[in-house]
């Protein structure tokens, strides 16, 4: 199987997987028959999982068919254009597409057809999770960099909503250290301190101070929680703790991450983590 990775028009959040099938066909106009092919849907819980079309290769009609699917408005042009570009190293292939949070899987080896699939990322080992809030529901699990401002607006505006649907039991949010220590220089440092403070069973208390303070102050933050500063200390200076949040970031990318604040619902890569409705229509397609 030949990859290509992360189109670039197609980068853009999935609005229709997820959520229930109506959306997607009156989008297509079409149901079971459409461009002399065929259409599936595979549904989980009433909603959108899988959506295949099998019939007459014909870039225009599944650029259209990739469209309502993921209902990113113009999708079908920049997908014709891309395959007018990439035509004749595609023929006779089967091509897996890894898009933003979905995959596209193209079928051409038999000539003048084609298969696609277009389905959400699924992950199915993510590891132990270590630092949850809840017991119960779907696992959100939230990758994430102190130094981020991209995560400290997810803190601000989805996570105070998330921690309430924990309380109701729906769901369990577990927190993954993903520092980019490329672009923010206090990241590691940052998430060094704060597996100290979970040393003393603090860390969500000290990762919502992280989340409201300047980087740096490290000690300052325990002490404000009343922690113990000399195994505060201690522990930023043993390196065990560093080493388990490299351990973490080695293992989103392992899963192909490149971006903070990445979030998966169960199993499922969430398209626009800032959007409570999708968070909802996730939730359903992993209950």
């Amino acid at each position: 199987m030949r990859a290509f990775f992360l189109l670039p028009f197609l980068a853009l959040a999935l609005a229709q997987i997820a959520f229930p099938p109506e959306a997607f066909y009156r989008a297509l106009g079409a149901k079971e028959t459409y461009a002399g092919g065929r259409v599936e849907l595979e549904l989980k819980n009433g909603r959108l999982y899988r959506a295949r079309f099998l019939g007459p290769m014909n870039a225009g009609a599944l650029g259209r068919f990739l469209e309502a699917a993921t209902g990113q408005k113009g999708l079908a042009e920049a997908f014709v254009r891309w395959y007018a570009q990439n035509a004749q190293g595609l023929e006779g292939r089967l091509i897996r597409v890894s898009l933003s949070s979905a995959l596209l899987e193209l079928d051409l080896r038999e000539k003048g057809r084609v298969g696609a699939v277009l389905a959400p990322v699924e992950v199915k080992d993510f590891g132990p999770d270590r630092h949850v809030l809840g017991g119960k529901g779907v696992y959100v699990r939230v990758f994430s960099d102190f130094e981020c401002p991209y995560c400290r607006k997810l803190f601000r505006e989805v996570l105070p909503w998330l921690e309430k649907e924990a309380e109701k039991g729906r769901l369990s949010i577990s927190y993954r250290h993903f520092p980019l220590y490329e672009i923010h220089p206090q990241a590691v440092a940052a998430a060094t301190a704060s597996e100290c403070a979970a040393e003393q069973g603090a860390f969500w208390p000290y990762h919502d101070l992280l989340m409201q303070s300047p980087l740096g102050e490290y000690l300052g933050l325990a002490r404000r929680l009343g922690l113990d500063e000399e195994k505060f200390s201690a522990c930023l200076k043993d390196g065990a703790a560093r080493a388990r949040v490299m351990e973490e970031r080695k293992r989103a990318e392992a899963l192909g991450l490149q971006g903070t604040p990445t979030v998966f619902v169960g199993p499922f890569l969430l398209p626009d983590p800032y959007r409570k409705e999708v968070y909802e229509a996730y939730l359903e397609l992993a209950r």
